[in-house]
């Protein structure tokens, strides 16, 4: 349950779906909604989250959408830690199964784990290339929203740099956040921003303010973004004082 207020999380989401930009207020809106559930404590409410957005859809649409919450948390483990994201894959199979027993549908043997707990790999997870396509990839993304910013960053890190840029560039950027295949570039990094923000760092939501400009968010527009992830965090008990805002964000260009 919400933590602060007798809001419904179905409330919440309207509010939300008002305060966002035009240009989310389509399907964008819920990549926040999620990631700041996440964020703030709430995974077990990605599980309603799903079933309000997929009950009054087609079958095409319903898979699109799962896509795109798979791909905000696998997005998410690399910002705020396995544990929250399993809650919410957890919640979202619930939610899922649930579905489908009102529909009356039976999920096939292969789409089940077996004994071991294991299924075979997606497809696309096959064969990735970790060495060159993967990193080039992350660094490409980091480029694109840190510029010149990236080197003070990775010079604080002393004798540790090495090894924990090759993770940002491999891991955490190159075979998540820059994987654009399902969410936008865009899409991608308000699921960063949020998620990072709803922690209170104040450093990295600037680099991320920051990065959502550097994408061609206005400035205008990034407030909105942050008022929604501020009503997600609000609603889930979270306090927002002292939050960067992206006024305050310095050395937007070059």
């Amino acid at each position: 349950m919400a933590a602060s207020n007798s809001e419904s999380l179905q409330e919440l989401c309207t509010r939300v779906q008002a305060i966002v930009p035009e240009r989310f207020r389509k399907d964008a809106w819920y990549l926040i909604v999620a990631s700041a559930l996440v964020g703030c404590g709430q995974p077990s409410e990605v599980g309603p989250l799903y079933t309000s957005l997929v009950e009054s859809v087609d079958d095409t649409e319903e898979k699109r959408i799962k896509q795109r919450l798979s791909d905000v948390l696998m997005k998410e483990w690399t910002l705020v830690g396995i544990p929250p994201v399993v809650y919410a894959v957890t919640a979202l199979g619930k939610a899922e199964t649930a579905l489908y027993e009102k529909r009356g549908i039976t999920v096939e043997p292969a789409q089940q784990p077996s004994e071991d707990g294991l299924l075979e790999f997606p497809e696309k997870r096959k064969n990735i290339d970790i060495n060159n396509e993967i990193p080039n990839r992350g660094t490409e993304f980091l480029q694109q929203l840190y510029r010149k910013n990236l080197a003070p960053i990775c010079s604080s890190w002393g004798s540790f740099a090495s090894d924990f840029m090759w993770m940002e560039r491999s891991v955490i950027y190159g075979l998540f956040l820059s994987d654009h295949e399902v969410l936008s570039a865009v899409e991608a990094e308000l699921v960063i921003l949020t998620s990072i923000m709803c922690q209170g760092l104040s450093a990295p939501t600037i680099w991320h303010l920051r990065g959502l400009r550097r994408l061609g968010v206005s400035e205008a527009d990034t407030e909105s973004v942050q008022q929604a992830v501020e009503a997600v965090a609000t609603w889930s008990g979270r306090s927002v004082e002292g939050w960067a805002r992206v006024k305050d964000v310095p050395d937007l260009i070059p």
